[in-house]
């Protein structure tokens, strides 16, 4: 009788793999966007361009991972497994993405908080806020922008988007093995 554990591929190696690469991916884009300048015009017309970016190499490293697993899995995907593995990969992504984030702000340059703080600032004060509304933003702004924050917000939405983006890349692969083989 055949070993299940050889014939069934490893969707956790697998999902680490493209985790690993897609979350390493994922921040040297962040950071050639942030030193481009492509950051800041993201509510201007070149915006668009970082977000469709984005989302061609989320859907491209899914897909390979999917894909991936499907042929180890003899050809076969069923859709509960692609979302699960397509979850996994989002958990992974966002640790490795999160922990590149944390180590880049805690470390290697701890200004950018203060910047993007000092740019928030900026912005209330042009739109008339009071002192004592700013200063209340601001309390709230500095404690949501912290890197452990960021970290546990960067591994929840990474999860999230891969797995809605699961629901449509799972669709289109999916080959269910036949009921009675």
């Amino acid at each position: 009788m055949e070993n299940q554990s050889e014939s069934t591929p490893s969707s956790s190696l697998i999902a680490l793999k493209w985790g690993l690469i897609g979350g390493t991916l994922s921040f040297l884009f962040t950071l050639l966007t942030k030193y481009t300048g492509l950051e800041d015009q993201f509510s201007e017309s070149l915006g668009w361009i970082t977000f469709l970016a984005t989302l061609v190499i989320d859907t491209s490293i899914l897909f390979l991972t999917l894909k991936e697993f499907r042929e180890q899995n003899g050809g076969f995907l069923g859709y509960s497994q692609g979302l699960g593995v397509s979850s996994l990969l989002g958990a992974i992504w966002g640790l490795v993405s999160g922990a590149y984030n944390y180590i880049y702000l805690n470390f290697i340059d701890p200004t950018v908080l203060q910047k993007q703080l000092d740019i928030a600032r900026e912005k209330m004060e042009e739109q008339g806020l009071s002192e004592s509304q700013i200063s209340e933003a601001m309390k709230v702004s500095s404690m949501m922008m912290g890197p452990g924050v960021q970290f546990v917000l960067i591994v929840l939405m990474s999860t999230l988007f891969l797995f809605l983006l699961g629901l449509i890349v799972s669709a289109i692969l999916k080959k269910e093995k036949p009921f009675f083989e």
